[in-house]
């Protein structure tokens, strides 16, 4: 205790980095877990509520599903108890919240609506009433904006029949309006309470849901049909790894339980732990890989530090044997204090190394993570004290065994063929993980092809030093050059100069190449994001139809800083194609899309709709000035085809068809509210007529409100004859300044004509290969209708905003007038609506949107998703890396500062004996640089070169922001610009600029030795 009293400074180091190798060792076990954690509780927190929940449900008659007719809390206590032999699932569940609900059809004030008759467990406490709460039978609420919209008031009676099955309408009196405090909060789930819309089936517009104060006031009858469930919301935070296994296997259990009860268990859960698993898998892999190079250097500076401070001791091992101590009182005298250091250090290390991870867990993984202590980290702790002791041993082996009179002389030893074997097997381990990142960069071998590199180049770079410092030395000795003399004999003749140079070597190769890596990949992510959300902020939205959202966004945000998006998927040719069709005059203003400036954006938006025709409006009646020509014997009538927002299209009989030049008027009840589109023509038989059609007439024009439309009838492509409703038919049409149509047909059906107020083709901006490979600027695709739609490619894109790299994106206008030519898009239930928002959109969109009757289910932003993929497993396991490369540099830094002072003395007084014989100061002082310089320089440019390369080899191959995605193949690029510092503080030019401020302070600081290089210290002065 008193050698480490006396020489606490260097025993506090050898303490330290003792510490830092145990800490190093329990990274890899710790920090791997709690990744793998935040992994499983992010998958399971951004998955949606109602996915991630038990449900547990039963719908249909009392004859089909009598369990659905059974009271809530019955189910509630089967489900109880079958969870009661769940333990470990019915750990992470919530309170359930039971529903009983059923389709009808309300009259109120009149009129007819399509609303959702519903009991929802504890629903007044989620809901801002105006008047009482239903809690008795025959009691009901109606929302705010489904009484305005059926006139109704607190204290009104509503009549009640089932949409589908047979019982007597019942009465309810209204208690109460409500407004949804959060209409998307997880606990209403995705039963779509509330989605009021003009349109709700048989023509009826739909109201938001009827709650009812009674459960079995749903239950209109035995033959109708119910649906009732139990949710049970998942507490993400609850679900630990251990728990995984167990929960697959309990949620089997109670399907099967509940199976014997007319009970069907609906969840997502195996489904998101399964796409969890694959970032775990990837982090067990990489994680203990990443961790290795840091234990290995941190034992290559313990064995080199212990080395050197047991040199140091020298005189006094030599003054203990010569006192009578044996080789083991030697051993224990000389090793003794190092292996007690090494002994405290390692529960330091271990708290460090946890406490490390907290950090890590508090500030960049998922709320609520925490390190955990488990076997493996002792495991590893004990692996890291094996280690240090060994290094220890090894370091001092050679001092230890020398005779008494090598340890007086302090004559450094040579290089022994021990040393040459740690060598061959780096050189080794390097050839083997570079071949096999050759093959793939992803295998867990490949993963240390950066560290061996590293390592490999060290020990070459310490060894260029030492011959090019004796062959420098022979030529600054013939040419007379002191200062150049001076500085190679130095390095040329210290060991430790080139053990240094190894270390600072494969150190700033490890700092290059981590942070080179967390460079790209950091814009990779950047890039992902964007494109993933593809504007600073998107609302997922349920709407009734795109027309109905692009009218309540009008009124949200006239501003225009945000915009309607309505996305499908189609699967052609086995192939998934994302279909987006977007408000083009828009945008610019909001979308983010990779490659895009504003000025291109505006460009393309405006290519998007160029050459648009005028929509022809029919109001609330339509008149056609038609000339008949030829009449068969079976009388013919002529209507109008026209489509109502959301609607399927339908026909406005216009009158008996008669020869001659007649103009034909009827009225359009459902175009007088909202107006609605021209179509199409329709000829038909009169009704109860069964004879062929034939019928040879021109349309001169059409009018509505008294105004004349403006119908395309010169336009060839806009009119097509619907063959599938009338396969047999045979019509002609003769576009002109008057249409033309020669109609003759047996079939039952009417003849419709549609007419596109369309291009014939859409344009649109393709990602990917094209759907059809027989021509790839021309195809058709089913987009928003089941009807096939024609594209022209306009150009072809990299990535399109939200659907990456294969994918179409169009006007969504027109998109719309073309698939309402042929059904009705409020039942096209595949249809995905969006709401995209510019950074300056109002903030308070979200809640005008639900103010106009558009429910908001989820809010993504880019901050959001990039914070989201900042903790998925590359990012994680790429963190660990910088933070290890960071570790290893600082270690450097201290193998430096340690060369430096280690020997100061001795170095002072060949300095002072120097300038006895008459060295100028400034010689040594510049002799003192050059050294300073080689011993720094040549491991930057080295190490840089080294690491950058590393980099420039694996990163195109390795997954950079998701598993299994590799990084972008042109990236070469990517990671030499990271060395021009911009304005962004990027962790390669911080790397750099650190480096070189070492180097340019170690230089200046040399000249300090000769400044103290008295003739004193020749004298007995003092050291």
């Amino acid at each position: 205790m008193r050698g480490i009293r006396h020489r606490s400074g260097r025993s506090l180091v050898v303490l330290s980095l003792a510490a830092f190798a145990t800490a190093a060792a329990v990274l890899a076990p710790a920090y791997g877990r709690a990744a793998q954690q935040s992994v499983l509780t992010d998958a399971l927190s951004a998955a949606p509520a109602s996915a991630a929940a038990v449900t547990v449900t039963a719908e249909g008659s009392a004859d089909t599903a009598e369990a659905a007719h059974q009271p809530v809390g019955d189910t509630q206590s089967v489900v109880n108890g079958a969870l009661a032999k769940a333990p470990h699932l019915a750990a992470v569940l919530d309170r359930p919240v039971g529903t009983v609900s059923t389709d009808t059809s309300v009259t109120a004030g009149g009129s007819r609506y399509a609303a959702r008759l519903a009991w929802h467990q504890g629903a007044c406490t989620h809901l801002r009433i105006t008047g009482d709460c239903a809690i008795d039978a025959e009691q009901v609420m109606l929302s705010d904006r489904a009484a305005a919209e059926a006139g109704v008031e607190v204290g009104d009676k509503v009549s009640v029949r089932p949409a589908q099955g047979e019982a007597a309408p019942r009465t309810y009196e209204v208690v109460g309006l409500y407004t949804p405090l959060a209409p998307d909060d997880s606990y209403w789930g995705n039963n779509g309470f509330f989605a009021q819309a003009q349109s709700g089936g048989e023509g009826a517009a739909r109201l938001d849901a009827v709650f009812t104060g009674a459960e079995d006031d749903v239950r209109l009858g035995d033959a109708v049909p119910v649906t009732l469930s139990v949710a049970y919301p998942l507490r993400p935070g609850q679900v630990r790894l251990d728990d995984v296994a167990a929960l697959r296997g309990e949620l089997g259990t109670l399907g099967l339980a509940l199976n014997g009860f007319e009970l069907q268990v609906e969840t997502a859960l195996p489904s998101i732990v399964e796409d969890a698993a694959k970032d775990q898998d990837a982090l067990a892999r990489t994680v203990p890989i990443i961790a290795v190079p840091l234990v290995l250097l941190a034992f290559v500076v313990l064995l080199l530090l212990v080395a050197a401070l047991t040199e140091e001791r020298g005189p006094e091992l030599a003054l203990a044997r010569l006192r009578g101590y044996g080789s083991g009182g030697t051993i224990r005298f000389g090793l003794g204090e190092t292996l007690l250091l090494i002994a405290l250090g390692a529960p330091l290390g271990l708290a460090a190394g946890l406490g490390a991870v907290e950090l890590a867990a508090r500030s960049v993984l998922a709320e609520g993570v925490h390190v955990e202590i488990r076997w493996p980290v002792f495991a590893a702790a004990a692996g890291g004290l094996l280690l240090a002791c060994a290094a220890a041993w090894l370091a001092a082996r050679a001092t230890l065994g020398r005779s008494v009179l090598g340890l007086l002389r302090r004559v450094p030893q040579r290089g022994t063929w021990r040393a040459g074997v740690l060598e061959g097997v780096a050189a080794a381990l390097a050839i083997a993980s570079l071949a096999a990142a050759l093959r793939d960069r992803s295998a867990p071998l490949a993963l240390l092809a950066p560290a061996a590199l590293a390592i490999v180049a060290g020990v070459l770079a310490g060894r260029t030093l030492s011959l090019w410092s004796r062959v420098r030395l022979g030529l600054a000795r013939r040419r007379g050059r002191l200062p150049a003399m001076l500085s190679a004999a130095q390095l040329s003749r210290r060991p430790g100069a080139a053990r240094t140079v190894a270390v600072l070597t494969a150190a700033v190769a490890l700092l290059t190449f981590s942070a080179a890596a967390w460079d790209v990949a950091a814009d990779a992510r950047a890039e992902r994001a964007d494109d993933a959300v593809g504007a600073p902020t998107v609302y997922a939205v349920s709407a009734a139809h795109p027309q109905a959202l692009v009218k309540a966004l009008a009124s949200a945000d006239p501003t225009n800083r945000s915009m309607a998006v309505v996305r499908v998927d189609e699967l052609y040719n086995n192939q998934r194609v994302e279909l987006i069709g977007v408000q083009s005059e828009r945008l610019p203003a909001v979308a983010i899309w990779r490659g895009y400036d504003a000025a291109e954006l505006s460009a393309l938006a405006g290519r998007l709709r160029a050459d648009v025709p005028q929509v022809a409006e029919v109001g609330g009646q339509l008149t056609a000035r038609v000339s008949v020509s030829v009449l068969g014997d079976t009388p013919a009538r002529i209507g109008a085809l026209v489509s109502s927002p959301g609607e399927p299209p339908s026909v406005v009989w216009l009158g008996r068809l008669k020869e001659g030049v007649r103009s034909y008027t009827a009225a359009a009840p459902a175009c007088a509210t909202v107006p609605c589109r021209l179509v199409g023509l329709a000829v038909a038989r009169v009704t109860g007529e069964t004879g062929p059609v034939q019928v040879q007439l021109s349309v001169d024009e059409l009018r509505s409100g008294g105004q004349p439309l403006p119908v395309r009838f010169g336009a060839t492509a806009a009119w097509r004859f619907l063959r599938d409703r009338t396969p047999n038919a045979t019509v002609r049409i003769t576009p002109g300044p008057q249409l033309g149509l020669s109609v003759t047909s047996a079939d039952q059906g009417d003849v419709l004509v549609s007419y596109l107020d369309t291009p014939e083709e859409l344009p649109a901006v393709l990602a990917g290969s094209a759907p059809s490979s027989d021509d790839p600027e021309h195809f058709d695709l089913p987009a928003f209708a089941e009807a096939p739609q024609s594209f022209g490619v306009l150009e072809k894109a990299a990535v399109l905003p939200r659907a990456g790299e294969r994918g179409l994106l169009f006007d969504l206008d027109l998109a719309t007038r073309a698939a309402s030519v042929t059904q009705g898009l409020s039942d096209a239930s595949d249809l995905r609506y969006e709401v995209w928002a510019a950074a300056d959109a109002p903030s308070d969109l979200a809640a005008k949107l639900a103010g106009q009757g558009v429910r908001v289910l989820r809010t993504e932003t880019v901050p959001d998703e990039l914070a989201r993929l900042g903790r998925r497993a590359p990012a994680l396991g790429l963190r660990l890396y910088l933070l290890a490369g960071i570790a290893a540099a600082l270690l450097a830094l201290g193998v430096l500062m340690l060369s430096t002072r280690l020997g100061a003395g001795d170095r002072r007084a060949e300095l002072a004996a120097l300038r006895i014989t008459g060295v100028r100061p400034n010689v040594l002082r510049r002799s003192l640089r050059r050294e300073r310089f080689s011993l720094i320089g040549l491991p930057m440019i080295v190490g840089l070169l080294v690491g950058l390369g590393a980099a420039a080899l694996m990163l195109p191959g390795i997954p950079l922001v998701t598993v299994g995605t590799a990084g972008a193949p042109n990236l070469t690029g990517d990671v030499f610009g990271a060395l021009v510092p911009g304005l962004a503080l990027d962790a390669l030019p911080l790397a750099i600029g650190g480096a070189l401020l070492v180097l340019v302070v170690a230089v200046l600081r040399g000249g300090r030795l000769v400044k103290q290089a008295t003739p004193e210290l020749i004298r007995g002065g003092g050291r």
